[in-house]
């Protein structure tokens, strides 16, 4: 059992490494430790529009729920400020299943139910959690995409450890909305809530600092009571939440492992925006490796993202660890305000 790359994790970010490797020949494990590619989704599935023009192929009608064409973002002190932000709310499942789809369409092997163990030379090492086994297989490089709490790169050197973590319902609209809404509140410490629309319903979350200590779900309900004026509070249609990098990028390529996606701190650590870095990262690094400069990956995603990542990363070590005078922090932290580009 060769392969040319072994990916954990069968996400956006590394099904897009899977399928650009698997298109031009490699020979390509994709490996996830779920029962289901794309279940259960853990975001607010938003993607913004570029990354369609990007990979159209990755898109069709029934992985799109809604288009949407601002971020509409509500202050504590009463202002509202509008950014363009055209993009699209995802059937995440969906969305996850036609990548991974695309790329065991183009040979790539796809191995669900299957834990990552470990990393040795040449060698990764596998569990097949239905039958109880231990697998090893060989490969000349190994992709972590397996989220922002990667055991690829908890084995493989630094990792991160400061998180956001988020909790969402799924509830009904009282009328259709036509833009992301953002809410900036003092009881949702070092983050935010959200109403993204999907349809007649909604994605309606928050995500908060870890270190401030609190349950994030208390928070939730909290905020859900406040926004009687867009949605139904009962019934909750579905629940999901989970974490959110805090610190940065963090080591990308370590010898022949690269980390993409949240896995190695792709993820803007203040607004939580990961989907698409994910799939840029994954295909960044399935190009490397057919080019033969892993070195590369590391290079073209730190000046792609990672510059911007780490900028934000800081912004969140100065102004997010403490949650007074909001009227200061949030536009130094928040990419909708002038404040937050002038330092």
């Amino acid at each position: 059992m060769h392969y040319d790359v072994v990916v954990i994790g069968a996400g956006p970010g590394g099904s897009t490494a899977a399928y650009t490797l698997a298109k031009e020949g490699a020979r390509v494990l994709l490996v996830d430790s779920r029962k289901e590619v794309g279940y259960p989704v853990q975001c607010a599935e938003f993607v913004p529009v570029q990354l369609y023009y990007k990979f159209p192929e990755f898109f069709s009608p029934e992985t799109i729920v809604q288009k949407v064409n601002n971020m509409v973002h509500f202050t504590p002190w009463g202002e509202i400020t509008t950014m363009y932000s055209e993009g699209f709310i995802l059937n995440r499942t969906l969305w996850d299943k036609k990548i991974a789809g695309l790329a065991t369409k183009e040979g790539a092997e796809l191995m669900l139910k299957t834990k990552f163990i470990g990393f040795d030379g040449n060698f990764v090492f596998l569990k097949d959690l239905g039958k109880n086994e231990m697998l090893k297989v060989s490969a000349n490089s190994l992709i972590g995409a397996d989220g922002a709490r990667s055991t690829v790169a908890r084995l493989t050197g630094e990792y991160t450890k400061n998180f956001l973590i988020t909790a969402q319902y799924t509830l009904r609209l009282k009328k259709k909305l036509r833009d992301l809404l953002i809410f900036f509140r003092d009881y949702i410490p070092g983050g935010y809530g959200w109403i993204f629309p999907k349809g007649d319903v909604a994605n309606v979350g928050v995500g908060i600092d870890l270190d401030y200590k609190l349950d994030v779900v208390e928070v939730l309900n909290k905020f859900v009571k406040e926004l009687e004026d867009f949605i139904y509070i009962k019934p909750i249609l579905g629940r999901t939440g989970g974490f959110i990098p805090g610190e940065g990028v963090i080591e990308p390529v370590r010898g022949r492992v690269l980390l993409v996606g949240d896995a190695g701190g792709f993820c803007h650590p203040i607004t939580g925006g990961g989907i698409a870095n994910a799939v840029l990262t994954g295909d960044m690094a399935g190009r490397a490796i057919l080019e033969g400069e892993i070195q590369e990956y590391e290079e073209e995603s730190m000046d792609t993202l990672g510059q911007s990542i780490n900028r934000a990363a800081e912004k969140r070590r100065r102004y997010m660890k403490e949650w007074d005078n909001l009227k200061f922090r949030i536009p130094k932290t928040w990419i909708a305000f002038e404040e937050y580009y002038k330092d």
